[in-house]
């Protein structure tokens, strides 16, 4: 199997790993032939970040919140009479 990965020691953008690609499966250079990782760190390294996910979602939802509320100083100012 290819991955797409660069080696730190040719700089090579092509590495292989067996077809069975189980956890504990090196990634190596197909230049070189050196170690990279293994494929279930490479694996975890290309997998979503849930708390970023998240805190991504919260954020939206805050400004979305924001721009829908208006601010009671807003909306008391049309009501205000001069004596």
């Amino acid at each position: 199997m290819n991955y797409q990965i660069s080696c730190t020691r040719c700089g090579c953008t092509s590495a292989i790993a067996p077809d069975t690609a189980l956890d504990w499966d090196e990634i190596s250079c197909t230049d070189c032939g050196d170690f990279i990782t293994t494929c279930g760190q490479y694996r975890d390294r290309q997998a979503p970040n849930y708390a970023l996910q998240a805190l991504n979602m919260s954020r939206g939802l805050i400004l979305q919140m924001a721009r829908e509320t208006v601010a009671p100083t807003e909306h008391f100012s049309d009501f205000k009479q001069s004596a």
